[in-house]
């Protein structure tokens, strides 16, 4: 598990091929995107993404994730796993 200390500067919902919902971070001053998913969120993360995603940008928020390998290896996956705002 990692930590970073960043700024959310926008969220996209969006739904996987079994139309589960994730959540797709941009963060500020990281180049990839940071993925959320509703299955592997403590519920008060998942929450205040599902109301309330607009009150997480332009937070200054303290991200746990794991990276995993692209399939295709074209980078690196960033799965979220808590989202704490500062």
């Amino acid at each position: 598990m990692l930590q970073i200390k960043t700024t959310i500067i926008d969220i996209e919902s969006k739904l996987d091929k079994n139309a589960n919902p994730f959540f797709k971070l941009s963060l500020q001053g990281l180049p990839n995107y940071f993925y959320a998913f509703s299955f592997s969120l403590p519920s008060n993360t998942l929450q205040t993404l599902q109301a309330t995603p607009e009150r997480l940008i332009n937070q200054l928020v303290l991200i746990t994730y794991e990276e995993k390998p692209n399939q295709d290896n074209s980078g690196t996956f960033c799965k979220v796993k808590e989202i704490e705002v500062l």
